[in-house]
């Protein structure tokens, strides 16, 4: 296996940009080729999701090349005061493939994982681009970006001023492309082949109430949502064990209608 480490001058950061590339050891074979598009959580950069979890591992042996953008602190979003992340997230998926022509352009080998605040961007990713991507996966993640901010400013979320600058306030990103619900809505109402959706948390997760409201909102829209509850908190303890299933189901395929 083998792991690119690449900076380049970012248009959407009006400066320097980082991602990581891994290819996997038979990635010449192109027919079986895949890849998944890794976003990590907050207070991080790409490196960590793979260095503290196994899914490069995991994507070795399924032949499935990772592409990782840093994104830091944005939620995966042109953040209000900051950071454009998402425009750049944006920006790092074009990027790769064209430093990598090897990886697959066909919807069907192309995924989506992220991991907490990364799972808010998988999901945006998902909804904005329905045609690009097969699967989108979410461990913890803050999907109802409008309840967590409702959330925020009563007082009851643990966020704090990171959630502010990228979002500014619950009714600035409501039905907006901020706001991934009323995206899936949208969807939901036009009939739209969405990709396959997953969002899992953990039994002791301070994300688990925000998870399950948000499976409960995409159950009444009628668009399929596969969960699964971990073991533990809101830690690589807990997601590690579930990635290899992710990938799995990823590969699968299915209907994406499913709760343990």
């Amino acid at each position: 296996m083998t792991l690119y480490h690449i900076q380049y001058r970012s248009e959407a950061l009006g400066g320097e940009g980082e991602l990581g590339v891994f290819l996997p050891e038979k990635w010449r074979n192109t027919e079986s080729l895949k890849v998944l598009f890794l976003l990590h959580g907050a207070f991080s950069e790409y490196k960590s999701s793979l260095l503290f979890s196994s899914v490069a591992r995991y994507c070795d042996t399924r032949n499935m090349a990772v592409v990782a953008p840093s994104s830091h602190l944005g939620v995966y979003c042109d953040m209000e005061y900051g950071e454009k992340g998402y425009s750049m997230v944006r920006e790092a998926v074009s990027l790769s493939g064209r430093l990598f022509p090897v990886l697959p352009q066909d919807r069907e080998k192309r995924f989506l994982l992220g991991i907490s605040m990364g799972g808010h961007g998988a999901f945006k990713l998902a909804m904005e681009y329905p045609d690009r991507f097969s699967a989108a996966a979410a461990c913890s993640s803050p999907i109802d970006i409008v309840a967590t901010m409702e959330l925020l400013e009563s007082g009851k979320h643990f966020g704090g001023a990171e959630l502010f600058h990228t979002f500014g306030s619950a009714d600035a990103c409501r039905g907006t492309n901020r706001d991934v619900i009323h995206m899936a809505a949208q969807h939901a109402a036009r009939g739209t082949r969405l990709p396959r959706l997953f969002l899992c948390w953990g039994d002791e997760d301070h994300a688990k109430a925000e998870d399950l409201t948000t499976a409960e909102k995409f159950r009444k829209m009628g668009i399929p949502l596969t969960t699964r509850v971990g073991r533990g908190g809101h830690n690589f303890d807990m997601w590690d064990p579930l990635l290899e299933g992710i990938l799995d189901w990823m590969l699968e395929g299915g209907n994406g209608n499913g709760t343990d």
